[in-house]
């Protein structure tokens, strides 16, 4: 009997397991999105590179003027400045993979309809980009906490903040992107959305302000927002401020939001070509 010239693909499922193993083998796929992002990114640019630095030097900038000049907003024994940048760094890297995660599969649908790949390389390929950034912002905070002679002893908490804070992204960009492919009004959305949460978030300001607000049977209710507890454990460890004893559901709400999210953009995998 002749054999076939022909290879039929058939798919092998949408689980969790198979689209791990999948993305365990696209190593090279996952360093070439990476070098396009980059490369487009600060392509045909005179400052190229620096412009990783300038981001939370202007950001830094506003802040300080709107939140400790105007407002008069400065947590107890605490130089501003450092306290600031401790929310600006990671709230940019929050901000920036929420954004490229929920748009990645509206912006790569050229290539989503042409072939198959593992699509869960595409918003891990934005949080390998946003780490570039970040890595900047942070050399500039350690910076920072020396000229103010601070303790660089809490640096430790960093890890798991930046974890928590990558899997609330990651994993709500991925649920926004899962929603997007059929509701394109969920694009329009994002970046208002974005921006109401920076100013419901600590980052120019203390954990303990935004609580205040709320009824004290009510607190938990703002640390919903994964980046309240996450930055509110961060600045215990490097300021020693007060931590709120509701700081853990939003540890449990960012690892939550990544297994929904993964889960939504698994199953959304098998239609994606067609709806997009």
């Amino acid at each position: 009997m002749k054999q076939s010239p022909y290879i039929k693909i058939t798919p092998r499922g949408n689980s969790l397991q198979t689209a791990w193993r999948e993305l365990l083998r696209s190593g090279h796929l996952l360093r070439v999105l990476v070098y396009r992002d980059l490369k487009v990114r600060y392509a045909q640019t005179y400052l190229g590179f620096l412009w990783s630095l300038f981001q939370p030097l202007t950001g830094l900038a506003v802040v300080f003027v709107l939140f400790y000049k105007l407002a008069g907003l400065q947590p107890e024994g605490v130089p501003y400045l450092p306290f600031a940048l401790s929310g600006l760094i990671l709230w940019n890297y929050f901000s920036y993979v929420l954004a490229q995660s929920a748009a990645v599969l509206i912006n790569m649908q050229a290539m989503i309809k042409k072939i198959y790949f593992p699509k869960l390389s595409l918003p891990l390929s934005k949080v390998l980009v946003g780490s570039i950034d970040f890595g900047v912002g942070l050399a500039l905070f350690v910076g920072l906490m020396l000229f103010y002679k601070l303790p660089l002893s809490g640096m430790w908490v960093l890890v798991p903040a930046l974890l928590a804070m990558l899997a609330a992204a990651a994993g709500l960009g991925m649920l926004l992107s899962a929603i997007s492919i059929r509701y394109r009004d969920v694009q329009q959305l994002i970046p208002f959305f974005t921006q109401m949460l920076f100013f419901l978030t600590p980052v120019a300001y203390a954990t303990s302000l935004a609580g205040s607000v709320l009824p004290a049977n009510g607190q938990w209710l703002y640390f919903l927002n994964p980046m309240a507890g996450i930055l509110n454990l961060l600045r215990y460890a490097l300021f020693d401020l007060p931590l709120s004893p509701y700081f853990s559901i939003s540890l449990w709400v960012s690892f939550s939001l990544l297994a929904l999210g993964i889960v939504s953009y698994i199953r959304a995998e098998k239609k994606m070509a067609d709806l997009i």
